[in-house]
């Protein structure tokens, strides 16, 4: 994967421009999904500075083997517009996992508190330590928007699929 300078800027400035619209209901804008998969900082070179940032990010404060195995693993960044501040919101990610034969699990994030004004959220969904190392990787997600008990947005990854019923 190579990463020029120049992309970087025009996908910034793409970034930009596309926060910059207003939206009527919450809605799920973008997930990132940021692995950290080796106690090892990722190479030099331009194209792997993004990766190295996440990294040392993760790994500040970590000072023994220990401490920075425990923090590897699956790191889920979900920005979201929230344009009901006073309502009950929630974000719920159901996923599946290498070591649990595709059972579904889920977490829950809960904001029953109104928030300061309507806008750009950012709420994280980590997977890593004692969690990550009995189950495995994550494999499959799907990431839904509740507002009021209502849902208002869900983004899912390419190899989710809905339980049959």
């Amino acid at each position: 994967m190579k990463f020029s300078v120049r992309k970087m800027l025009a996908a910034a400035a793409v970034f930009v421009l596309a926060s910059c619209g207003s939206y009527n209901v919450s809605t799920i804008k973008e997930i990132a999904d940021l692995p950290l998969k080796s106690t090892a900082v990722p190479s030099w070179g331009e194209q792997y500075a993004p990766l190295r940032a996440h990294a040392k990010y993760l790994m500040y404060g970590a000072r023994t083997k220990k401490e920075q195995a425990e923090r590897v693993g699956d790191y889920y960044y979900v920005r979201w517009y929230d344009a009901s501040p006073t309502s009950p919101t929630k974000l719920v990610m159901r996923y599946t996992q290498a070591l649990t034969a595709s059972k579904e699990l889920s977490r829950t994030i809960e904001m029953n508190e109104p928030r300061e004004k309507a806008g750009n959220q950012l709420t994280k969904f980590f997977f890593a330590g004692k969690d990550r190392r009995h189950r495995g990787d994550i494999l499959s997600w799907r990431i839904e928007l509740y507002v009021d008990g209502k849902l208002t947005d869900a983004k899912q990854s390419y190899l989710w699929q809905d339980p049959v019923k």
